[in-house]
């Protein structure tokens, strides 16, 4: 009797708010204050987000070239602009930050009971390789599956590149068979590899586990219709698999909601939609980079989510975005896609650009939009302890297959071409612009009334398709 009377105490006695306190879903626009109050401050960071540069500058893509950018804290939006042909209405190609939304669909899946961190891949699909079965739902949300991959992009060989041929060479037709048919280098769970293979094949077992319950049409009635995401394109590979690790596009503000969900703990409101524990897990280094890495350059991985952590056990000797707050983490894309979270400044950035030359970095630009804010009196957690390698980190062997030089550079040329004219809906002259490769042997023709686009590298010919508004287009 007394113990229960000192548990009802304790709960009487509880204060804390609820977990999903109802913070507002919608935001006021406090651009024109920011600008009133902060000129200094906004000529800086548009001096160095949106500088002003020449045609032969541009054309050899050279700089800092930011097409959208958003900064939020609390419910204003602090700061809104776009260039180079993009609006607020139009949809960018957000490459890498499509994993972190698998993500997601991960955790509602889990939250739904329709699948479990530790199931097996083939619980849900077939392996083409049927040694793959040992694969956990964890080991790919945490790049540790072990299976043979090469991440590899435009400035290494191509035909040794296991993502180049996943979307575009020998994978295209269905990327989970041709993922799960790949060899063996590690033991699950044991190191880490940044792998697009991994987030794709994850993205077919979530198919396989919420389509029965959610709709072939899942990511949508699972995740962007409760947070009112309307503005999301999700393209499919040839077996209607989602590519999970690459193909969404989404308006900034539509990619800031997201955000919002990460930096609310998961929480829309008062509806909470990732499991408790989510986001926390989520933004913690994971476990196979702690214990060794292949192919790694830099960065710090949680589960498909980039931190702005050292992993120690790996030899960082300083976080990797240099005085950005330790607490700030991000979905990250290609030619510098962000969606960034600072959860000590209560700060959404998103920002869309099209960099190729290294010219931007996430601690210049965290360090320009941080004064356009608030004081929040956050502290960031503490850095964690230091940590021993319990792997070994082994060097890349190159893969050993060719997918063709040519093949590659038409089925590119048309399936980003086709994305870029009907799905982001630029000009021709952005999109051939954008799809150039070097060598530049790829040429574009364009069919409005079709919406399709042929490539022709040399001898070699491919076609893409726009689909519908959600599915944007697909290689044939």
């Amino acid at each position: 009797m007394l113990a229960t009377l000192l548990s009802l105490t304790a709960l009487a006695q509880d204060t804390s708010p609820p977990r999903c306190s109802g913070r507002p879903t919608t935001w006021t626009d406090a651009t024109a204050d920011t600008r009133a109050q902060k000129p200094d401050a906004i000529a800086a960071l548009e001096a160095w987000a949106f500088p002003e540069r020449t045609p032969e500058q541009d054309s050899a893509r050279q700089g800092v070239r930011t097409e959208g950018l958003l900064v939020i804290q609390g419910d204003k939006i602090l700061y809104e602009r776009y260039a180079r042909g993009f609006t607020a209405e139009k949809p960018h190609l957000t490459w890498s930050a499509s994993k972190t939304y698998t993500n997601a669909l991960t955790a509602i899946a889990v939250r739904d009971g329709l699948l479990d961190l530790d199931d097996s891949i083939c619980d849900h699909v077939e392996a083409t390789n049927p040694d793959n079965c040992v694969v956990t739902v964890e080991d790919l949300l945490s790049f540790g599956s072990g299976i043979e991959w090469r991440e590899t992009y435009e400035n290494s060989p191509l035909t040794s590149s296991s993502v180049v041929s996943m979307l575009y060479g020998d994978g295209v037709d269905d990327m989970a068979a041709f993922i799960s048919g790949a060899g063996r280098r590690a033991a699950p769970g044991t190191v880490w590899q940044y792998s697009s293979g991994d987030t794709t094949l994850l993205a077919a077992v979530l198919a396989a586990a919420m389509a029965p319950t959610y709709g072939d049409a899942f990511p949508w009635t699972a995740l962007f219709d409760p947070l009112g995401i309307d503005g999301v394109v999700w393209e499919r590979d040839g077996a209607g698999t989602y590519v999970g690790s690459s193909y969404l596009y989404s308006t900034p503000r539509d990619m800031a909601r997201f955000g919002q969900l990460w930096r609310d703990d998961g929480c829309w409101g008062e509806t909470p939609i990732l499991p408790e524990g989510w986001v926390a897990q989520s933004t913690a280094i994971s476990a196979p980079i702690q214990q060794g890495a292949l192919d790694r350059t830099s960065g710090t991985q949680g589960w498909q989510v980039w931190l702005n952590q050292p992993v120690t056990a790996l030899g960082d000797t300083a976080p990797p975005w240099g005085d950005a707050p330790t607490d700030a983490f991000a979905a990250q894309g290609h030619w510098k896609q962000r969606i960034a979270v600072l959860p000590s400044h209560d700060m959404i950035v998103v920002r869309v650009g099209d960099d190729r030359d290294g010219s931007f970095r996430n601690a210049d630009l965290f360090a320009r939009v941080v004064p356009l804010g608030e004081p929040t009196g956050i502290q960031p957690p503490p850095l964690p302890p230091p940590s021993a390698a319990t792997g070994t980190l082994a060097a890349s062997e190159p893969l050993r297959f060719d997918a063709g030089l040519l093949r590659l550079g038409a089925s590119y040329g048309a399936k980003l071409a086709c994305s870029c004219m009907f799905v982001m809906q630029q000009d021709e002259d952005y999109c051939r612009a954008w799809v150039r490769a070097s060598p530049d042997i790829t040429k574009i023709k364009f069919n409005t009334d079709d919406r399709s686009v042929r490539a022709r590298a040399l001898v070699v010919s491919a076609e893409a398709r726009w689909i519908d508004e959600r599915h944007g287009c697909t290689l044939e």
